[in-house]
């Protein structure tokens, strides 16, 4: 399990993880009620999680990322609740980060890929123009 192919694919889904954050909190969730993720959907560990979470996105969706040269991520935020217990036993080495007190001003990012989870502290923050 790979610290480091977390960190790649944290840091360019950063931005929008940030942005995802800031529009939950914008609709009125606490930051301990959500997380958000960032799942590379080509790691066979997490297939049933990307289901779970996407059961509309297709085979064919994620092979239009592959055909330009780019990874799948599933990106989104979830709801906590079973999500952060379900990898606190999955991933024990994590536990501590998903069910201790989250800092003030900060959310949850949850990254899965090489097998492993990695948590980070992110800080809502508007990066992109509403749709």
């Amino acid at each position: 399990m790979s610290v480091e192919t977390r960190d790649k694919l944290f840091q360019p889904n950063r931005d929008r993880l940030e942005h995802m954050a800031f529009k939950a909190t914008k609709k009125g969730l606490k930051p301990d009620q959500f997380v958000t993720v960032a799942i590379d959907v080509d790691d066979p560990s997490w297939t049933e999680v990307v289901q779970t979470l996407m059961p509309n996105a297709t085979e064919a969706d994620w092979q239009a990322f592959r055909d330009r040269g780019e990874k799948p991520v599933a990106r989104g935020t979830a709801m906590a609740d079973g999500l952060v217990d379900y990898l606190a036993q999955v991933c024990p080495d994590i536990a501590p980060a998903l069910l201790g007190t989250l800092p003030k001003g900060v959310v949850r990012a949850i990254v899965m890929a090489d097998g492993g989870a990695s948590v980070y502290h992110i800080q809502p923050f508007p990066h992109f123009k509403d749709s």
